[in-house]
């Protein structure tokens, strides 16, 4: 069989190498444009790309490592500050934001209404005891002149009876000295008829009448000296007091029994008017205190009783209020926390005391804090207790009440360049590991 050779071309050397040369050559114009062209495309695939890769990590990977809370905001507990009677607002002392310490007045509330019974009741009886106090202390009087009166009276009657006994006492003591004397005389006389008799120059008659007229002296002086003893107990007597006038008699021992009737009387006086003065005494001071309560409660003044800063006044000038009524909310700065979201995949990891890093600018330092609850949820009493309402939580998240250290709020608030008692103020919140 015959096989039929390819035809074959010989080209000169020159011709090949020109021909190899332009097999390599790459044509330029309208070829080139359209793979610059291309390119863009490309360009904004792979960045398009990339921004899905990222978006997928930040959405689906990111989270699933992150520690950092959905929401927090910062937190304290309220305070409210309250009104004890009813009336109306007349001066309201404090705004929001205000800072208040123990004892600041806060505002004031009128009550011209308020009862004044008790008040009216004891200026009765303040009245009354004056009454009686008057009253007794005119009797004292009259009865102490009274009783002055009488003992003048009955003091001169008395001197007048010592006098009248001195007097009788001197009589008496004079006579009692003549019997003696006519004793002694009788005696000298005696004796002398019994010299007589024994020379026979008298009789024994004689004798005899002189004998009768010594016994009859005798007994005449036994009488002036019973009389003089008797008359110096009556001296002594009326020395010590005693009425001893045979006149009048009776009227002085009237002026006696008048004078112990008006001395007991001046004595119950006293005694009377001493007790209505301790009473009237304890009147005034109940009075008094009455009297402040009624004006206190007429115009009384509210006062803080505990620090913080004004969250809000709920009572403004002019408003009516009743007993119990809230005035002002209070938030108590000294306890400022953190209320955070935690999703549900973190929650196995917190616990009571879990450390959290609370930071409350994008730029400032991270502050510490502490865990004190977990709440799955959070009711609305509980809510109330603080200063605003917890940030919104989806199923399946746990709050966490946080309370930052007070040893480095003053640095927080220094660093984060704001005041740092603003519940309400969004704050990032990360779970330490």
């Amino acid at each position: 069989m015959r096989v039929s050779k390819l035809p074959s071309f010989v080209f000169p050397r020159g011709d090949r190498r020109t021909g190899s040369a332009r097999a390599r050559r790459v044509p330029r114009g309208p070829h080139r444009g359209r793979q610059a062209g291309a390119f863009v495309p490309k360009l904004a695939a792979y960045a398009l790309l990339a921004f899905v890769l990222w978006l997928m990590v930040a959405t689906l990977v990111q989270p699933l490592l992150s520690s950092q809370a959905t929401r927090a905001v910062l937190q304290a507990p309220v305070g409210l500050i309250t009104s004890p009677i009813n009336g109306v607002v007349s001066q309201m002392v404090v705004h929001a934001r205000d800072v208040v310490e123990p004892g600041t007045v806060v505002a004031t509330v009128r009550n011209p209404t308020v009862s004044q019974e008790i008040l009216t009741t004891l200026r009765s009886q303040h009245l009354a005891l004056q009454s009686q106090l008057a009253q007794l202390g005119n009797q004292f009087k009259a009865d102490n002149q009274e009783m002055r009166s009488v003992g003048q009276e009955a003091t001169v009657h008395r001197e007048a009876s010592v006098a009248q006994a001195w007097e009788a006492w001197q009589i008496a003591r004079r006579q009692r000295d003549v019997a003696h004397s006519m004793v002694e005389e009788q005696e000298n006389k005696v004796k002398t008829n019994q010299a007589l008799l024994e020379q026979g120059a008298i009789s024994e008659q004689v004798m005899n009448a002189s004998m009768a007229q010594l016994n009859t002296a005798r007994a005449n002086a036994a009488v002036a000296e019973q009389a003089f003893a008797g008359q110096a107990q009556t001296v002594a007597s009326a020395g010590q007091g005693a009425f001893v006038g045979t006149g009048g008699n009776s009227l002085f021992q009237t002026l006696a029994s008048r004078r112990e009737v008006l001395r007991n009387s001046v004595g119950r006086a006293q005694q009377d008017g001493a007790a209505i003065l301790q009473q009237l005494k304890q009147v005034i001071q109940l009075e008094d205190e009455e009297r402040r309560r009624v004006e206190k409660l007429s115009s009384y003044e509210i006062k803080a009783a505990q620090a913080g800063q004004v969250h809000s006044v709920l009572a403004p000038e002019g408003a009516y209020v009743t007993a119990g009524a809230s005035l002002v909310r209070v938030t108590d700065c000294s306890r400022l926390g953190v209320v955070a979201v935690f999703p549900a995949r973190v929650a196995k990891r917190l616990s009571i005391g879990s450390a959290l890093d609370v930071t409350l600018t994008e730029n400032g330092a991270a502050v510490p804090a502490r865990v004190e609850q977990l709440l799955p949820v959070a009711s609305e009493e509980l809510q109330s207790t603080y200063s605003v309402p917890f940030p919104f939580a989806e199923q399946g998240s746990i709050y966490a009440v946080a309370r930052i250290e007070a040893k480095d709020v003053s640095s927080a608030a220094t660093a984060a360049g704001s005041n740092l008692c603003a519940p309400g103020k969004v704050v990032t919140a990360t779970l330490k590991s």
